[in-house]
């Protein structure tokens, strides 16, 4: 009898469909308890109301407004030029399927965005039914399955993201689908059946999920490569390592050229477009080794080792009470010797699940330490390491396209994985060791405690109301609309003007000029409840030449002529909220600093006198907001 045989359940085990069953509709009460005016209330609320999050719900308002003729060439953003739907972090391979169907059923236009958020949702009760194939094959008891299963996508570091707007990379099962792939890849080399099935089943995952978000074309591909790798260094000698060599560089090449290779096709706009990301290796987007340690905002059971300076979003991956405890036992108990045989780990010959892990585990670390970036700051950015380990470090004196993936801090969410299920695969076995299964009971209720504390904040902090939808917080903006007739103008200018998502060009001046919350919520009513198409920006890899366009309209002699013969002879509906600029809002001072960025101040400053100078014709007030109709071809 091997290790891992002494402590599978005696009972005979619930069939598979029946434990998915009770997984999903546990998820499902869940999940309808905890997002319920969002779900009982179709079109009324939306998961998030701020930063990127209402950043993408604008463009697929917008976009899903546009007839199909438009293809994904998103106009409501970036007039004249448009953006393409690809640079909105709006999960493209959802929105095109979904602006179809509103097209073609009227009567569904108003549920754009419910449809939308409902697919976003969809992701935790799917994430529970990976989870209990994946676990299954590890062997872990039903009971222990179960509650993993409905708990842990509530606590994983791709549903926090939810909090900020990121909608695509909140879809958790990405990444167990790429798991559960690898495991089905690791039985069958080591059963010597056919492998092409498990590539396939990658090859599938890796493409469709890149086109929710390109992170995870790295996050997935990269997990393979390196899988692929230990699994060679184990039995290099093995007789199919050729066929496993080229399996893989066949599905990575595949993967690369069905989306990278298909997005240059789609994008016309793709040679105009930056190969430098800026932000790359930035302190903020990289991973803090910290954050393992650090609950999020809703723990209630803080660990005893925790980080005190506050975590960057990009760093959320906290451990969970669960395992992090469970890993202070064992230590504890290895420190005194009082560890029992049982609970010791099996030798890897022994058993097929404890060298999975392993290796999922060994398959990690390079993404981690990709995460860690490629320098590792120390005491304030007194000391540094420098992260040999880290392959984009290598990768980067090659291509600058590595610093397309800046934000480098979701490259630690395999490893988080990979911790995460081997703890839960190794303390199951503690149900049959005496003592220590009162351990795993309070364990377990750690698990239950961080769960509904999760509920209990994605309850009452999310679900903000539809800023798109007829209802009171629109209203103040319709009031202000119904003062004007919109279908005479060809645009939406608003002031003060935001511009987002250009990349560092070496000579240019950084032109990025994030729009204060508020304001930018406003201007994205007026474009939708208008029709009309926004002269600002928002998105990631916008076009220099096209900021570099935008911003001529505030030159004291007038917009560039080339700029000027883009727009048509229709007025231009402008947009200005007093509030920035007479000291009851400083957002934008502050942010544009004159003795930091005294170009992109002096553009912030030119508001009014740029209303004087092109003698606009002011046709409503509310407040602090007016709005001026702008002849700028006349």
């Amino acid at each position: 009898m091997t290790a891992s045989e002494t402590w599978q359940p005696t009972m005979p085990r619930m069939p598979r469909w029946q434990v998915i069953a009770l997984a999903v509709l546990a998820q499902l009460l869940l999940l309808a308890s905890t997002f319920n005016r969002l779900l009982f209330h179709p079109g009324d609320y939306i998961i998030v109301d701020h930063y990127d999050g209402v950043k993408s719900y604008f463009s697929i308002a917008s976009f899903l407004q546009q007839p199909l003729g438009d293809g994904m060439l998103l106009h409501g953003h970036n007039y004249p030029f448009g953006e393409y739907m690809y640079y909105t972090d709006s999960t493209p391979l959802v929105v095109a399927p979904l602006h179809w169907l509103v097209q073609t059923v009227p009567a569904l236009a108003p549920y754009g965005l419910y449809i939308y958020d409902l697919f976003v949702l969809s992701s935790i009760v799917i994430s529970s039914a990976l989870l209990v194939l994946i676990l299954r094959r590890l062997a872990v008891p039903t009971a222990l399955t179960l509650l993993l299963a409905v708990a842990l996508p509530w606590l994983g570091p791709q549903t926090v993201r939810l909090n900020v707007g990121h909608m695509s990379l909140a879809y958790t099962p990405a990444i167990l689908f790429g798991i559960l792939a690898l495991q089905k890849l690791y039985d069958a080399w080591r059963a010597d059946a056919a492998l092409w099935k498990p590539f396939s089943l990658l090859l599938f995952g890796i493409v469709v999920t890149s086109w929710l978000h390109f992170y995870y074309l790295p996050l997935l591909g990269g997990s393979l490569a390196f899988f692929a790798i230990v699994l060679l260094a184990e039995r290099p000698l093995r007789r199919r390592w050729r066929e496993l060599i080229v399996c893989t560089g066949v599905t990575l090449l595949s993967s690369l050229v069905l989306t990278a290779g298909l997005l240059m096709l789609l994008d016309p706009l793709q040679g105009q477009r930056e190969t430098r990301s800026g932000g790359y290796d930035w302190i903020e987007w990289k991973f803090q080794f910290g954050a393992l340690f650090q609950g999020y905002v809703f723990t209630k059971i803080r660990f005893p080792f925790e980080r005190t300076a506050v975590a960057p979003y990009e760093s959320a991956a906290y451990l969970t009470g669960f395992v992090l405890f469970g890993l202070l036992v064992v230590a504890v108990l290895l420190a005194v010797r009082r560890l029992p045989a049982g609970a010791r780990l099996p030798r890897l010959a022994a058993d097929d699940n404890a060298r999975f892990l392993l290796y999922l585990l060994l398959a990690s670390l390079p993404l981690a330490f990709i995460a860690l970036g490629e320098n590792i700051e120390l005491d304030g950015g007194a000391y540094v390491i420098h992260n040999y380990l880290n392959v984009f470090r290598w990768l980067h004196k090659v291509t600058d396209r590595v610093t397309q993936f800046r934000a480098l801090g979701r490259f630690i969410w395999p490893f988080w994985w990979a911790v995460v299920l081997g703890f839960s695969w190794y303390v199951a076995r503690w149900w049959r060791l005496g003592g220590l299964r009162w351990v795993l009971l309070a364990l377990c209720v750690i698990l239950v405690v961080d769960t509904l504390n999760a509920r209990h904040f994605y309850h009452t902090v999310p679900q903000k109301d539809n800023l798109f939808a007829f209802g009171p917080r629109s209203e103040p903006v319709r009031q202000l609309l119904q003062q004007v007739d919109s279908h005479r103008y060809q645009a939406l200018l608003p002031l003060p003007y935001y511009h987002s998502g250009t990349d560092a060009r070496e000579g240019v001046i950084n032109l990025i000029v994030d729009p204060d919350d508020p304001h930018c919520n406003v201007t994205y009513q007026l474009s939708i409840f208008s029709n009309l198409p926004l002269m600002s920006h928002k998105a990631t890899r916008a076009i220099t030449e096209q900021a570099q366009a935008l911003y001529s309209m505030f030159r004291p002699g007038g917009p560039d002529p080339a700029f000027l013969a883009r727009l048509d002879t229709r007025p231009i509906l402008v947009f200005l909220d007093t509030a920035y600029y007479d000291g009851r809002n400083n957002y934008y001072r502050d942010l544009l600093k004159p003795e930091e960025r005294p170009e992109m101040r002096a553009i912030f400053e030119r508001g009014p006198d740029f209303i004087r100078e092109q003698q606009m014709r002011r046709l409503a007030h509310q407040g602090s907001w007016s709005l001026y109709e702008w002849q700028p071809r006349h």
